[in-house]
């Protein structure tokens, strides 16, 4: 950046400065008694640019305004890299009103940036630097020069730092906020593990009830058969007993007449064989005298009927043989509804929940006369009239079992239900402490990340720290021997940029408090034309220029007119060098000397 162009109107001592046609190049000469308004130019250089001072911040710039007068405004004009021109108005008053605006030269009507925040944003794009890195290299305000200081955002600007540092900022108050997310999220899983504590779950629980729910089930079920058989025997045993009577009275008829048959038919066998086979016999005549008696008619002619009759006899004696067999058959196939009925009548009795609730609701005698009907049942010992109201009496007992098993499956099946929803509740919240495990996972793994990122950057840090003081060392290089009259060459530039000078006398690096203020303020100036280089390289803003007021406050004659004209040479990219003195060594020329006075408000030049 060079400055082409300066008006001022009322600004500190000045009620009109006008430098017009600077010369981009060289050295600007500003000399005069103190009191006499030299330094204000630097003051309207830096207001204009950045809206402040050395001395004054944004508050309190009333005091910028000329005594007597109500505003003041400035008007200043320079280039950047070498072509573009630009044009900075900016004005306060009395009142505390600050306006600024910025335009290319030209563009007067259409300024790019209007506002004190706008504009000191637009300024900072094209320079490339702020009020704080201006400070520290380009602008040497009337001060004791000290060294700089390596926690200053200006130097961290200018080592390429403050971007750095600003990332590793950020990536540790976002580790915090992590840490804080964590310790906000434990909290949660704390809260979440006392509930699931609270809940005491037992993950064998809920199998032990739903096993005694599927046992109770069974047991119903089985119990519920049992009823059904017990009602169905009783059914066909009570609709059998007709027909078992009616069988064996059947069966009564057919024994009788198969005896009778059977009797017949052994007789007229016999009598045929007397008569046929032995009629000489006593008794074979006594049958044939018999035989005449009741049939007159009766001759040997009428022997073979008695085979015949035989023969029928044998024959009906077969058929009601098999009369009685089918009968007999019969009358077991309607015994076992009795066998049925008795084992039913066991198996129910056998029950448990039965066999509970006759214990409870029968004496004793009652339960053993219950107990021997199955026997009885098989022994065909018990009437109907007696067996009824035993089953009856069975079966209502059964159906209070069933109630009562009803009854606690409805229990059984409330406390599972009421298992399960503790159950869901746990699954979820096991759910919602896994999803916290995960985010405080994540968490970590985001602070892992982060802590890594801090150690490139740390890395990254040192570098360019080492490299920045490295580059200051060498720029320094080029004007300590001339600003110390060849009596110190190198310096020592440490990370935390403590200076160390080289003394060609004693052979080794020395620290500043062992060398007179005066060398060191010519140390410090060196220093500070290397931050300068260092900043133009840095921002590659093209031709610079730099204010520096009273740099030769501790130096000679001699060496005062060795640094200037050593200055223009220094660096081809410092090239507009304003300097301000009390006066200035005999016989050196300048590119613009402005001789300032006290008497004089008014100040008119032009290169």
């Amino acid at each position: 950046m060079i400055i082409t162009d300066i008006r001022a109107e009322n600004f500190l001592k000045y009620n009109h400065l006008e430098l017009s046609d600077l010369p981009r190049a060289g050295i600007i000469a500003i000399d005069g008694p103190n009191e006499s308004g030299k330094s204000s130019i630097g003051e309207v250089i830096c207001f204009a640019l950045f809206g402040r001072t050395f001395s004054l911040g944004n508050e309190g710039l009333q005091k910028l305004i000329r005594w007597g007068e109500s505003t003041c405004r400035i008007t200043l004009h320079f280039v950047i890299n070498d072509q573009s021109q630009y044009k900075i108005t900016r004005m306060v008053d009395r009142d505390g009103n600050h306006g600024v605006q910025l335009a290319r030269v030209g563009e007067e009507t259409k300024p790019f940036a209007r506002g004190v925040a706008e504009v000191d944003e637009a300024i900072y794009d094209l320079l490339g630097y702020g009020y704080d890195e201006f400070i520290e290299s380009y602008y040497l305000a009337q001060r004791e020069i000290i060294a700089p200081q390596p926690h200053s955002q200006a130097v961290k600007s200018m080592a390429g730092l403050s971007t750095l540092e600003y990332v590793a900022f950020e990536h540790e108050q976002e580790i915090e906020q992590e840490r804080q997310a964590i310790a906000a999220v434990q909290r949660e899983i704390d809260g979440v593990s006392e509930a699931l504590n609270e809940l005491d779950l037992d993950p064998r629980a809920m199998l032990l009830l739903e096993s005694d729910q599927q046992a109770l089930q069974a047991n119903e079920a089985l119990l519920h058969e049992k009823e059904d058989t017990l009602a169905e025997s009783f059914s066909a045993y009570r609709a059998m007993l007709p027909k078992k009577f009616a069988a064996r009275k059947a069966q009564g008829r057919a024994r009788f007449f198969r005896f009778v048959f059977f009797m017949a038919g052994l007789i007229s066998a016999i009598s045929w064989g007397l008569l046929a086979r032995l009629p000489e016999n006593d008794y074979s005549q006594k049958l044939a005298a018999q035989i005449t008696a009741y049939f007159p008619q009766w001759g040997e002619h009428y022997l073979p009927w008695l085979l015949y009759a035989t023969a029928l006899f044998a024959v009906l004696f077969l058929l009601f043989w098999i009369r009685v067999a089918t009968k007999q058959s019969k009358v077991s196939n309607l015994l076992t509804q009795g066998e049925v009925l008795a084992g039913a009548m066991e198996s129910a009795l056998l029950h448990p929940q039965a066999e509970s609730t006759l214990d409870q609701t029968e004496s004793s005698d009652e339960q053993a006369q219950l107990r021997e009907m199955p026997d009885r049942i098989r022994a065909e010992s018990i009437s109907i009239s007696e067996l009824e109201p035993a089953v009856e009496q069975i079966l209502d007992e059964m159906q209070q079992a069933k109630e009562h098993l009803q009854q606690q499956g409805i229990r059984l099946g409330m406390a599972i239900q009421k298992e399960r929803g503790r159950v869901e509740k746990g699954d979820k919240l096991d759910e919602i402490k896994l999803g916290l495990m995960a985010q405080v996972a994540e968490h970590d793994r985001r602070i892992c990340l982060r802590e890594r990122s801090l150690e490139l950057l740390a890395g990254a840090t040192r570098h360019l720290s080492q490299r920045f003081n490295r580059d200051l060392g060498d720029s320094v290089r080029k004007t300590l021997p001339i600003f110390t009259d060849n009596n110190y060459e190198h310096l020592q530039i440490e990370d935390d940029l403590t200076v160390r000078v080289f003394s060609s006398q004693k052979r080794d690096f020395m620290d500043l408090e062992e060398i007179s203020s005066g060398t060191q303020r010519q140390i410090m100036l060196a220093l500070r034309l290397a931050l300068s280089q260092v900043l133009i390289k840095r921002t590659a803003g093209g031709k610079q220029f730099v204010f520096l007021d009273e740099p030769f406050a501790f130096f000679d004659q001699e060496r005062t007119r060795n640094t200037l004209r050593m200055l223009p040479k220094l660096d081809e990219s410092i090239s507009q060098i304003w300097i301000v003195a009390q006066d200035f060594p005999e016989g050196e020329a300048f590119d613009l000397s402005l001789a300032c006075t006290k008497q004089r408000s008014e100040l008119v030049a032009a290169g």
